[in-house]
C-alpha cells in the first residue's frame, strides 16, 4: 500500500503527464485543422487514432486522480487539490499552483481548438449538403425514387 506522500507524488506526476498530453493534443488539433481544410482524409484517419489514444490517457488519468484525491480524504476537485497541498511551504505551493494553472490553460486551449475544428467540419458538411441539394434539383439522378 502506498503512503500518503507516495500518493501525493503520484498525483503530481500524473498532473505533469497530463500537461504534456494536453500539449501534444494541442499540436494535433492544430494539425487536424490544416488537414480538415486540405480535406486530407487519409492523414485525418491516422490522426484520429492518435487523438483517441490521448483522450483515453487523459480519461484514465482523471479517474486515477479522482480516486487518489478521495483516498487522501479530499474531494475530487480543484478545491480538494488546493486543500491537499495547503500545508506545503510557499515555494512548493507556488510551483503546484503554476502547474495547475498551466494544466487548466492547456485543457481550455484544447477545448477551444476542438470546437473550432468542429465548426470547420460542420461548414464542410453544410457545403457538401448544399452541393448535393443543388445537384439533386438540377439532375434528379440522386432522388431515392430512382433506386
Amino acid at each position: 500500500m502506498q503512503t500518503t506522500g507516495q500518493r501525493m507524488t503520484a498525483l503530481l506526476q500524473d498532473m505533469v503527464q497530463d500537461r504534456l498530453r494536453y500539449i501534444s493534443l494541442k499540436n494535433l488539433l492544430e494539425e487536424q485543422r490544416m488537414l480538415l481544410l486540405e480535406r486530407n482524409s487519409e492523414k485525418l484517419e491516422t490522426m484520429s487514432e492518435q487523438l483517441l489514444d490521448i483522450y483515453i490517457s487523459l480519461s484514465e488519468s482523471a479517474e486515477r486522480r479522482a480516486e487518489t484525491l478521495v483516498s487522501l480524504g479530499v474531494t475530487a476537485s480543484i478545491e480538494g487539490v488546493n486543500k491537499l497541498f495547503s500545508h506545503l511551504d510557499e515555494e512548493k505551493k507556488n510551483k503546484i499552483s503554476v502547474l495547475l494553472n498551466d494544466l487548466h490553460q492547456q485543457a481550455k486551449t484544447c477545448q477551444l481548438l476542438n470546437e473550432r475544428n468542429g465548426m470547420v467540419l460542420h461548414m464542410q458538411m453544410d457545403s457538401f449538403n448544399n452541393i448535393m441539394a443543388t445537384d439533386d434539383k438540377s439532375s434528379g439522378i440522386y432522388h431515392s425514387t430512382h433506386f
